[in-house]
């Protein structure tokens, strides 16, 4: 009992236990709170990295897919004819083929089934419906994760409509939403002729056939000196600068404020047009960041008043400090922002005698 009882009073003697008062809990938050701050830039530059590797990769899968069509055809894939048009599954894959780069490619990123999407059909109003199935249907491969989410974004109403059928006669459609990339192929070095001509076309495929390359050139500007152009049939040996020093493909710069609305002239079109400034870009000025407001024709103050629309079109990423640049060997190489703007245009003409 007399155990028991010292026990008791010991238990007794201890007093309440003490808990944390209001300034400790203030110092274990703050202390919580610097943690963090110094962990979330570390998770974001994380993620950011992830993203990026994922963006080289397609672009990779792009340049690829380039290189397959013209092991098969013996070309890299045409330009097509211009912006509103969207590409024929049933026009070859030529100079006759209205629809662009990313639309020729298809079949070597294992999208056959969306390339001949309205290919055999006679009726016009039905291949018609089902190209627009196409144009709406997101393809991940051609979309950098930094930027935007692989989906179908609203056509703004004050763009024209797309010829969607090419035989047996023109269909134009606007329709509500198409998908869109964040690549572009390398139309050249942007030096003058070369420059961007515009994004226009004849308006009909029997006009477009009836002209002679003659007659092409002088209505839409010579052809330049990179690998993708309108109606462009460009060949290994036309590449005199060598594939490891020219550029194939890029990212492309894009004014983040007009991606969900579709009003930018760099990004108003659809993924598989044809010759336009949506799916190519030149090497004119360094590639940029995306920034809002910002257009690169700036750094330069390069007008377009001869060429209908505000020049260099530049490639560029939403990434921190680097574009991914696909050569025409099928490797791909980050380009930063501070590159030498005459390295960068020595590795977007093919055959200016110089390299990066």
């Amino acid at each position: 009992m007399e155990g028991i009882t010292v026990n008791l009073a010991r238990c007794r003697s201890a007093g309440p236990r003490r808990g944390l008062t209001l300034v400790e809990l203030l110092v274990v938050v703050a202390i919580v709170a610097v943690l963090v701050a110094l962990l979330i830039p570390a998770v974001q530059a994380a993620r950011e990295a992830a993203r990026q590797t994922q963006c080289r990769v397609n672009l990779r899968q792009l340049a690829l897919a380039c290189l397959a069509h013209e092991n098969a055809l013996g070309f890299f894939p045409t330009g097509g004819w211009g912006g509103a048009w969207v590409g024929d599954p049933d026009r070859g894959s030529r100079e006759k083929q209205p629809g662009g780069w990313a639309f020729n490619i298809l079949p070597h990123v294992e999208q056959t089934a969306i390339h001949g999407l309205g290919g055999g059909v006679a009726d016009a109003d039905a291949k018609a419906d089902l190209v627009a199935i196409r144009l709406a249907t997101p393809v991940p491969v051609f979309t950098c994760p930094t930027r935007r989410a692989a989906a179908a974004w609203p056509l703004a109403a004050s763009k024209a409509a797309f010829n969607l059928v090419a035989v047996p006669t023109t269909v134009s459609r606007r329709p509500a939403t198409v998908v869109r990339g964040d690549y572009a192929a390398n139309m050249g070095s942007g030096d003058m002729p070369n420059r961007y001509r515009s994004g226009a076309s004849p308006s009909s495929v029997l006009a477009g056939d009836a002209m002679s390359d003659a007659a092409w050139h002088a209505t839409f500007g010579p052809p330049p000196n990179g690998l993708v152009f309108r109606r462009s049939r460009i060949r290994v040996r036309d590449v005199p600068d060598g594939l490891t020093a020219t550029y194939l493909l890029g990212e492309k710069y894009v004014d983040p404020a007009s991606i969900a609305t579709g009003f930018s002239d760099d990004d108003d079109q659809c993924l598989y047009s044809g010759h336009d400034r949506d799916v190519l870009r030149t090497g004119l000025e360094p590639p940029s960041r995306d920034r809002s407001g910002f257009d690169p024709v700036t750094i330069s103050g390069v007008s377009g008043s001869t060429n209908k629309f505000p020049l260099p079109i530049a490639f560029g990423s939403p990434h921190p400090d680097t574009c991914g640049m696909a050569m025409a060997d099928g490797s791909v190489r980050p380009v930063e922002f501070a590159v030498d703007p005459a390295v960068h245009r020595a590795a977007a003409g093919r055959s200016d005698g110089h390299s990066p």
